[in-house]
C-alpha cells in the first residue's frame, strides 16, 4: 500500500483521507489544530510559518487542499502559495517530490462568458483567481501534478442557498439578475480526488488539469425557485427576468464527461435532496 501526505485536513481532506485509510493505504496529514480522523498520523503545525514536522520515511503522493485563514489577497498568498511551496522546498530536502495534487477554483476563469473546460485558457480578474493560478503554475513547475478546480462546493452544513431562496421567498431579499451556477457536492469532491489519486497510485498517466463540476449547473432563478418550492415557499419570477439570458459561464468537466469518474450527485436536484433531508434528520 502507499503512503499519502494531505496538507490541510478540513472537510475534503479528511473524507479522502477516511477513504484511503479503508483501502489500506497509510495516510499522514497536516493541520493547523489536533482534530483528525482515527488513523490519521498528523503532524499539526502552521505551513505559513515553516514546515518543521515532515513524515521521516517515504511519501508517494501529496494531496494540497489549503483554506485561506482570511479572505484577502494576503490570506490567500499565505495559504495557496506560501504554505504549499514551504512544504514542497522541505520534501524535498528529503526526498524527490512526488507527484502532488493540488485543489484549486473556477476562480482563475474569472469573468468569462460561455462553456469552459480543461482546455479552456484561463483568464483571472480578482485576486482570488489570480493567486490560485500562481499556485497551480508555480506547483506544477516543481513536480508532477494534476490541478484540480472545483466550482462552488456544497453539502451537508452548507445552507447558504437553501436560506436565500427562503429569504428571497418571504420578500426579504431583492431577486439577483439571472446567471449560470455551477457547482459540486462535496461527496463529489471527494470521490473525483480519490478518482485522480488513484489513477496516480496504479502509475496511469494522469492529466494536468481536471475540472470537478456537477453535469446540470443551471440558472440560479431555477435553483432558488426549487429550493423555495422544497421548503414549502413560492418564490414569484417575473417572465422577463425568467426571459432574460443568463450572464457568466457554465463549467463543465471533460474528466468527468470522459467517464473517468461518476458523480454521486449528477445535478442540484439530487444533491440540495440529500443536504435538505440531513439539516431536517
Amino acid at each position: 500500500m502507499s503512503h499519502i501526505l494531505i496538507a490541510g485536513l478540513g472537510d475534503l481532506g479528511s473524507g479522502l483521507a477516511q477513504v484511503l485509510l479503508a483501502e489500506g493505504h497509510r495516510v499522514s496529514a497536516i493541520r493547523r489544530g489536533q482534530q483528525c480522523p482515527a488513523g490519521v498520523e498528523l503532524y499539526s503545525q502552521d505551513l505559513t510559518e515553516g514546515a518543521a514536522m515532515l513524515p521521516p520515511d517515504q511519501v508517494d503522493l501529496l494531496v494540497i487542499i489549503m483554506t485561506p485563514s482570511e479572505y484577502s489577497e494576503a490570506g490567500y498568498l499565505k495559504a495557496f502559495v506560501r504554505a504549499p511551496l514551504t512544504l514542497l522546498d522541505a520534501l524535498a530536502q528529503q526526498q524527490p517530490l512526488p507527484p502532488v495534487v493540488f485543489v484549486s477554483s473556477s476562480a482563475v476563469f474569472g469573468e468569462l462568458a460561455g462553456e469552459v473546460d480543461e482546455l479552456t485558457s484561463p483568464r483571472p480578474s480578482r485576486y482570488n483567481g489570480k493567486v490560485l493560478l500562481a499556485a497551480e503554475e508555480e506547483i506544477s513547475a516543481r513536480s508532477m501534478a494534476t490541478v484540480v478546480r472545483f466550482t462552488g462546493i456544497y453539502g451537508p452544513g452548507r445552507y447558504r442557498q437553501i436560506d436565500k431562496a427562503a429569504r428571497l421567498a418571504r420578500g426579504e431579499e431583492a431577486l439577483p439578475a439571472s446567471q449560470w451556477t455551477n457547482r459540486i457536492h462535496r461527496d463529489d469532491c471527494v470521490g473525483l480526488l480519490h478518482s485522480v489519486v488513484s489513477g496516480w497510485l496504479k502509475g496511469q498517466e494522469m492529466p494536468p488539469l481536471v475540472v470537478g463540476t456537477d453535469s446540470v449547473g443551471g440558472r440560479n432563478l431555477d435553483v432558488l425557485q426549487w429550493l423555495a418550492q422544497q421548503q414549502g415557499l413560492s418564490l414569484e419570477v417575473p417572465g422577463d427576468t425568467l426571459d432574460a439570458p443568463p450572464a457568466g459561464k457554465q463549467v463543465r468537466s471533460r474528466y468527468i464527461s470522459q467517464g473517468h469518474y461518476t458523480l454521486k450527485y449528477p445535478g442540484y436536484r439530487e444533491g440540495y435532496a440529500q443536504v435538505l433531508a440531513d439539516r431536517d434528520s
